[in-house]
């Protein structure tokens, strides 16, 4: 899925591209048929890929709330 720079609220370089992508059970993601090991922790969830020229660049947002009790 091919995500536009506007929806997404980044700014991209002239020539770069956004993608999503769900995370397999492996750790591993898909790009034009090739595998890239992402990471375990992250399977299930949706990253972003940006494409830029030559380069996949991966962008995960983990968001984490924990709390403790302190007594």
């Amino acid at each position: 899925m091919n995500i536009s720079a506007e929806f997404s609220g980044m700014t991209l370089p002239e020539g770069a591209n956004i993608f999503s992508r769900k995370v397999a059970r492996s750790g591993h993601i898909s790009y034009e048929g090739r595998p890239y090991f992402i990471s375990k922790a992250l399977a299930g969830r949706y990253i972003r890929l940006v494409v830029l020229a030559d380069r996949l660049i991966v962008d995960a947002s983990i968001p984490l709330h924990k709390e403790y009790p302190l007594a």
